[in-house]
């Protein structure tokens, strides 16, 4: 008898705002597939908001992932699991969420997977800070993979669509003065919602697929 996993899992994604700018979120389901036996991705919710502060974003990422976990409970869902931007003023949220107490429970429970965006094309896990270092250019690498190869897809009715889209087309590739893939917004455009999303999807295949994928990078020893 061939075993097929029977995978579910919820990963909510957080890009913080620096500034004034946006802080969005992204509700993501992820299922394994068994017609090409990997997993595929679900955008299933995506909103962003402005002018909030940093108690009130915490508050509101406990409260989201709270309602997840009971609507996945029902169906057996795992998670969910909290995969935010650590960079710069997402440091001390990481700290508030895991002093919560309510996450904390491993690979297949309620986890926190912070992620601190770094140049080049590398990819590490901190043993110090337990945060996952990852470049820009292969967090976009991915979520452009996934996309291409109809691993990605998302509900049709969320509001939040029309602004991903103009985000996507804003979105440039380009060669660094050391020689490495970059890849920006133009100058003044936003990449808040491209990052909720990205965030989640990096996590979900280096942390959870079965296959190892180069483009992610070596998943750490410990794994």
């Amino acid at each position: 008898m061939i075993y097929i996993p029977q995978e579910k899992r919820y990963l909510l994604g957080v890009d913080l705002a620096k500034s004034l700018d946006f802080t969005s979120f992204a509700v993501i389901g992820m299922e394994y597939d068994p017609q090409i036996s990997d997993f595929v991705y679900h955008l299933v919710g995506l909103d962003r908001i402005k002018g909030v502060d940093y108690p009130q974003i915490t508050a509101l990422i406990m409260e989201t992932a709270k309602k997840l976990y009971e609507t996945g409970r029902a169906a057996n869902w795992d998670g969910p699991h909290v995969c935010m931007d650590a960079s710069g003023l997402g440091a001390p949220i990481r700290d508030y969420l895991k002093q919560s107490g309510w996450f904390g429970g491993g690979m297949h429970g309620r986890s926190i997977y912070p992620v601190v965006f770094t140049g080049g094309e590398a990819a590490r896990y901190d043993v110090v800070t337990h945060n996952y270092n990852i470049s820009k250019s292969l967090i976009i690498s991915n979520f452009l993979s996934l996309m291409q190869n109809h691993r990605f897809d998302y509900a049709p009715g969320l509001e939040a669509l029309p602004i991903l889209e103009q985000e996507i087309a804003n979105f440039k590739y380009h060669l660094t003065p050391s020689g490495h893939t970059g890849f920006d917004a133009q100058s003044g455009a936003h990449d808040d919602l491209i990052c909720a999303i990205c965030i989640p999807l990096i996590i979900g295949e280096w942390r959870y697929s079965h296959r190892q994928r180069a483009k992610v990078g070596p998943k750490p020893a410990w794994m």
